[in-house]
């Protein structure tokens, strides 16, 4: 959940750097390209991440409904010594 919130933030605020023109006086040197292709990477990042998570609900094992057999030992026989 974390990550999630950390990467959309991200995306954000690199989303807000490509079309806000008080932004784009401060990156001016910066080339449009690479904030594109920050943003591909970010958008990859955040897909992965979900997909993990996602993979991680479904991998978890519930041995809540387990019923477990306990085996006594044997009583001796009251002949037996």
């Amino acid at each position: 959940m974390k990550t999630s919130i950390v990467v959309l933030a991200l995306l954000i605020v690199n989303t807000s750097a490509l079309l806000s023109e008080s932004l784009a006086q401060l990156i001016n040197g910066v080339s449009p390209w690479l904030l594109i292709a920050l943003e591909v990477v970010l958008l990859v990042v955040w897909y992965v991440n979900n997909l993990f998570k996602g993979l991680k609900t479904i991998a978890q094992i519930d041995f809540g409904d387990i019923e477990l057999f306990v085996v006594r030992p044997r009583r001796k026989n009251r002949g037996d010594s």
